[in-house]
């Protein structure tokens, strides 16, 4: 691909493109996922964008993408990835702030055997006991 060559933009990325671009991303990461930003820093990482553009364009069945093209695409992947991270840990959040007051709370019979000596005093009395002895309940679960 000559410098002066423009290349029309596909419009989208397709899964296949996108896989290459996170298999090669994965190969240059300790690159391009640098947090550094020094002059030095920045002039490598855009080397290194060029040579990931370069081998993402020899790969068959793939769309010519320039650099840039293929930066915005993985930025645009990690902004999402990073979005969806951060909801599902706020939902976990929420469910481990009060699992027993949520209407559907995942595995909740798995997290109940897990803790049933915490759950106990949340369970309703036995009706055939008159008085209720927390003592001889306790006993009765561990059997």
């Amino acid at each position: 691909m000559q410098n002066n060559e423009i290349i029309k933009p596909a419009k989208y990325f397709s899964e296949l493109e996108k896989s290459i671009l996170l298999a090669l991303v994965e190969k240059y990461k300790y690159v391009l996922e640098c947090k550094k930003s020094d002059a030095r820093t920045i002039a490598l990482k855009q080397r290194t964008w060029q040579a990931l553009a370069h081998e993402y364009n020899s790969q068959p069945s793939v769309s010519l993408r320039d650099f840039k093209q293929l930066k915005k695409c993985w930025e645009n992947i990690k902004a999402r990835t990073k979005k969806i991270m951060a909801h599902e840990r706020r939902e976990k959040v929420k469910r481990s702030v009060s699992p027993l007051l949520s209407t559907h709370v995942l595995g909740k019979e798995k997290i109940a055997n897990m803790l049933p000596e915490q759950l106990y005093f949340l369970q309703s009395p036995p009706e055939e006991e008159p008085e209720y002895h927390p003592d001889s309940a306790a006993q009765g679960i561990a059997s």
